[in-house]
């Protein structure tokens, strides 16, 4: 996405506005975030399974907190499903209005 892009209205998230503006695609911009989470994961995983209480600030440790962490940096970022109800764009060739 470019930066005079009208879909960057939807991106909340200064550093994905950042990412877009210096040439990054959404991918780059979603793998910058993701890894650093399931590594996150990951290390508090191992941790507590040596010492229970660590990580006492991370959260639950579950892969499913991970994945709505994941999700709500990816919304912010102003990705949207891939529902036609969601997006700001026009319909399709051929597709009902």
């Amino acid at each position: 996405m470019n930066a005079d892009d009208p879909r960057m209205a939807n991106v909340e998230c200064a550093i994905a506005r950042i990412g877009y503006q210096h040439g990054k695609t959404g991918i780059e911009i979603a793998e910058g975030w993701i890894v650093p989470y399931i590594d996150a994961l990951i290390a508090v995983r191992d941790g507590r399974a040596d010492n229970p209480q660590a990580f006492p600030g991370y959260g639950e440790g579950t892969s499913e907190e991970a994945a709505r962490r994941i999700v709500a940096r990816l919304l912010d970022a102003g990705w949207r499903p891939p529902d036609a109800d969601c997006l700001d764009l026009p319909p399709m060739l051929g597709e009902a209005s």
